[in-house]
């Protein structure tokens, strides 16, 4: 999919909101909740109520679309009774009035439309990307369906890749995504991609799937019914990279900025960095931050280096620069400037300098060498500690 064929998508993609409590009670408050910070879309996961469905009591005071959704256990859901119940439920939902059913492709053709209810074809697989994926799609996209979704368990990053593939003028409206936190990028991505809307838990602790990440969360952090094809794409790569506050801080500066972009978060596992630059190619990636284990073999990959990359041979950051990947090492000069700032001044008033000043630097990976370098350059007297001594007198040396 090159970056010429990308097809359109909607100007202001949707969200989702899944909700998945025990207690009927609980269902409403979040129902009421979610529709108070802006869910227009709002999917009820029936398997994970204790008790059966009251359609009346859940349909009451519906404030947007509803989605029902009773899922089975080897779809990622909850369901513990029989399947022959599990297809009379979903037919009850129906005539009882929600906007919207989801059905797996095995049933989809057992349970006919009825009414104004419109229809979701799903494919589930927690496991893995199959190899057939295009051919499973193809044929989820004959059957009766208003909207077609694809949800798989991403292995590797690439796997990113053959999911949106699938978004490449579908023969229907097609919501495609990677679970798990290797398939982040696809859950976001999507939007710029062409499919109409995606998904976000109003709360995430409750384990509703892999990786799937808050409404809020989508909201504030991705502004995710803000991106467009025209969306510029950034990034941060490492593993782990879940806990990182990057996307936070460049999402909401961009925001800030009136820059039409996204950050992103890519978990990449150590040795896969070459190979997943490359296949991001597609995505016209603008640049990354890039944390551990990457940082060393981000200053060997890059085409053209800043002087604090080639001293350090290590880099925090690669921007396409058209011609390769140009990598920065802005570390170096930050923990310089940050150790300055805080020095008290010399006894002739003059700012406080590192000359034969003794430093301790913990570690000896990517940023331990920037940080090493920089306070040999401004005259400290180092010293390297580390978990693995050969790595420690690598760096000494």
């Amino acid at each position: 999919m090159a970056e010429s064929e990308l097809p359109n998508a909607k100007p202001q993609p949707n969200l989702c909101v899944v909700i998945g409590r025990t207690r009927h009670k609980m269902v409403q408050i979040e129902v009421q909740e979610a529709a108070k910070r802006g869910a227009r879309l709002i999917e009820l996961r029936l398997d994970f109520l204790a008790k059966a469905p009251d359609f009346k009591r859940l349909l009451a005071n519906k404030p947007c679309p509803l989605v029902a959704t009773v899922r089975r256990p080897e779809d990622g859901g909850r369901w513990a009774g029989t399947e022959e119940a599990r297809k009379m439920l979903l037919r009850q939902a129906i005539v009882a009035g929600f906007d919207w059913v989801d059905l797996e492709m095995d049933i989809a053709e057992e349970i006919r439309r009825y009414g104004a209810t419109k229809r979701i074809v799903s494919y589930h697989n927690v496991h893995e990307v199959p190899a057939n994926l295009k051919e499973i799609h193809a044929q989820m996209c004959r059957m009766d369906a208003d909207v077609v979704k694809v949800a798989v368990r991403a292995q590797r990053p690439a796997d990113n890749l053959r999911v949106l593939e699938l978004l490449h003028n579908p023969p229907r409206p097609t919501v495609a995504l990677c679970m798990g936190d290797l398939g982040m990028p696809s859950r976001i991505l999507g939007a710029l991609y062409g499919a109409p809307f995606t998904y976000a838990a109003f709360n995430k602790e409750r384990g509703i799937a892999p990786g799937l990440p808050s409404f809020d969360e989508m909201v504030r952090v991705y502004h995710y019914d803000r991106l467009n094809p025209q969306t510029q794409v950034y990034g941060v790569i490492g593993d782990p990279v879940a806990h990182s506050l990057s996307p936070l801080i460049h999402n909401t500066a961009f925001r800030e900025l009136g820059i039409n972009a996204v950050y992103i978060p890519c978990r990449v596992p150590r040795g896969e960095l070459a190979s997943f630059l490359k296949d991001f190619e597609r995505f016209a990636v603008r640049g990354y931050s890039v944390t551990i284990p990457h940082k060393e073999a981000a200053a060997a990959l890059a085409k053209n280096r800043d002087p604090a990359v080639v001293l350090t041979q290590a880099a925090n950051t690669l921007v396409q620069a058209g011609d390769g990947w140009s990598a920065y090492n802005t570390d170096y000069q930050a923990a310089l400037d940050s150790l300055l700032a805080g020095l008290p001044p010399e006894p002739n008033g003059r700012p406080g300098t590192l000359q034969s000043k003794a430093v301790l630097v913990l570690g000896a990976g990517g940023v331990a060498r920037a940080v090493a370098h920089a306070m040999h350059r401004a005259g400290a007297a180092v010293t390297v500690v580390n978990r693995t001594t050969e790595r420690a007198q690598k760096l000494a040396a």
